[in-house]
């Protein structure tokens, strides 16, 4: 636990990582990683004992975890579990839960057996941020310590730790959506190009036009169920006296 202030080196570590953590994707860090260092360095934040957080699907449900020691990942793959827990309440109602005190009846009753399992790991307190970018909740950080443990300070620092992690984390879905929508944008061109050249080898070899051709390729995948690129790969790699359109033999 540090109880102290956060010093300058501290300050200027987690400062640091709050870059890494917005830029992470970008240079490959997957999700295991990203979350990984974002419970390390929350776990250096004054007053915060262990951290551990989560990324939710859909619907709801935790599907990437991570956690600064065993104990708080106990805890994070006991919520997955139950389906109860301030981490799932926290993204689902998308507010931060503060210094919430787990010795109060109201927290036995909001969550009975995380509660009873978290005070039996010696924690008092639990703080959970939301990871939101945009209204979309992707999960959240969960930070353990003892009531009334973190400063209006201390916490300010890992709301934007919380914050620059879910801005990575939005852009990774950024960077793979441009991803595939690249891929089948050259899946598109490379299909076009191999069609147009089937389509200049019938004019060729039937002596029509474009239009002609292009009909032929058409017809002749629509009766066999064939994708049109597929059929002009075949065209194109394939002999001139092969089918589907071998080359007419001249009259005798």
């Amino acid at each position: 636990m540090n109880s102290e202030p956060l010093d300058p080196s501290r300050a200027q570590e987690v400062a640091a990582n709050l870059l890494v953590l917005v830029d992470a994707p970008a240079h490959g860090e997957d999700e295991e990683r990203l979350l990984r260092r974002l419970t390390r360095v929350a776990a250096l934040v004054p007053g915060v004992e262990a951290a551990a957080c989560s990324l939710h699907d859909p619907a709801g449900v935790p599907c990437h975890m991570a956690a600064s020691d065993d104990r708080t990942r106990r805890l994070e793959d006991l919520q997955a579990e139950l389906r109860e827990g301030p981490c799932l309440d926290s993204a689902r109602g998308r507010k931060s839960l503060a210094d919430v005190p787990l010795t109060h009846p109201h927290s036995r009753t909001r969550w009975p057996r995380f509660t009873g399992r978290a005070l039996g790991e010696g924690f008092t307190a639990v703080t959970a941020l939301p990871l939101i970018h945009q209204g979309r909740a992707l999960g959240a950080l969960d930070l353990y310590h003892q009531r009334g443990g973190l400063a209006a300070s201390d916490l300010r620092w890992a709301r934007l730790l919380a914050d620059a992690t879910a801005v990575g984390l939005a852009h990774r879905d950024m960077l793979r959506a441009a991803l595939v929508r690249g891929e089948q944008l050259q899946n598109a061109l490379n299909s076009r190009i191999i069609i147009e050249q089937a389509k200049g080898i019938l004019v060729e070899r039937f002596d029509c036009d474009l239009q002609e051709a292009f009909h032929r390729l058409r017809c002749h995948a629509r009766t066999h169920r064939m994708k049109l690129a597929d059929l002009a790969a075949l065209i194109v790699a394939r002999p001139a006296d092969s089918p589907p359109f071998p080359r007419p033999r001249p009259a005798r």
